[in-house]
């Protein structure tokens, strides 16, 4: 372990790290993998989709953030074989994740439940939960001190909360929005117990909000501009803008800036029309940059379609 990562690590310690740390998993493709971000698109279009998602953030940067994901989500009228009668309908879904910064592991196991309200021929609104638990650890034999290793702050960390989130989606074939609200309970993860006083630290609720648009520029191509702006109390507003351009929904590319860290590129394909792979690469811009080699991001995503829209869903929302 090198000196600049026990010191990040250290301060991880001394500061307070509800404040601090990141709380919540970083994603370059939310757009193809939407679910990590709003509950309320579970179930949006008429297919099943099963993706999975793995994220090296930093690479070269010890201890760099490492995430995995697994979801899943459908239309309850698929999965049931009864066709809505008015288009409204509901989706259900699952989300898993698991998040390792060094010595911290994070991890999520979420079922998701939406109902989508259609409000005219082209709109539907959705509201969307996720239900589950978070855990949070701390592994203090990864940590290797200079001056004090029996340091009394440095101890192994192990707590499990009940967590839920609530997401809001409106959406048409053309124009999408939504905004989500995270870890709402702000359950509190006990770390240091010293002269029979406990501290603690508070996983924060924080807030998502995503909006953007399907342009078809002719027959075959179709621009995708969207943004995503992330809400963490005691932190800086972070935001992503993208442009992505689709061709026939077989292949895309694109370009992002996230806000004082990156500009990243994306590209992916499709095959035959139900796998997919996505892969993108963050290009660092931050005063860090030079301690790291940029992050890369995979997603690849299996889709099972209903056939004859059985839901009455929004074709193509995202």
């Amino acid at each position: 372990m090198n000196l600049l990562y026990r010191t990040i690590i250290i301060l991880f310690l001394l500061l307070d790290f509800k404040n601090y740390a990141q709380q919540n998993p970083q994603f370059s493709q939310y757009l193809q993998n939407p679910l990590v971000l709003n509950p309320a698109i579970a179930g949006a279009e008429d297919f099943l989709d099963i993706t999975l998602g793995y994220r090296n953030q930093w690479t070269g940067f010890e201890g760099a953030p490492k995430t995995g994901t697994l979801s899943f989500h459908a239309p309850m009228g698929m999965l049931t074989d009864q066709r809505s009668n008015n288009g409204s309908h509901s989706g259900i879904g699952a989300f898993v994740y698991g998040d390792n910064t060094g010595p911290i592991n994070q991890s999520g196991y979420y079922l998701s439940y939406a109902y989508h309200l259609q409000t005219s021929e082209d709109w539907f609104v959705s509201l969307g939960t996720f239900v589950g638990a978070s855990q949070f650890s701390f592994n203090a034999n990864d940590v290797a001190l200079i001056d004090n290793p029996n340091d009394i702050l440095v101890q192994n960390i192990s707590n499990t909360n009940f967590d839920m989130s609530f997401g809001l989606y409106v959406y048409s074939k053309d124009l999408f929005f939504g905004i989500a609200a995270n870890q709402v309970l702000d359950q509190e993860i006990p770390f240091d117990l010293q002269n029979g006083i406990l501290t603690t630290g508070k996983q924060n609720r924080n807030y998502n909000f995503l909006i953007g648009s399907r342009i078809k520029a002719d027959r075959d191509w179709v621009i995708i501009p969207s943004g995503v702006l992330r809400s963490v109390a005691n932190t800086p507003v972070q935001w992503d803008i993208s442009v992505k351009a689709e061709y026939q929904n077989r292949l895309w590319g694109g370009i992002s800036y996230r806000n004082e860290e990156s500009v990243y590129a994306l590209v992916g394909f499709r095959v035959w029309d139900s796998f997919s792979v996505g892969y993108s690469y963050d290009y660092p811009i931050s005063k860090f940059r030079n301690n790291q080699s940029g992050s890369h991001e995979i997603v690849l995503s299996y889709r099972i379609f209903g056939g004859n829209n059985k839901c009455g869903c929004a074709v193509n929302s995202l």
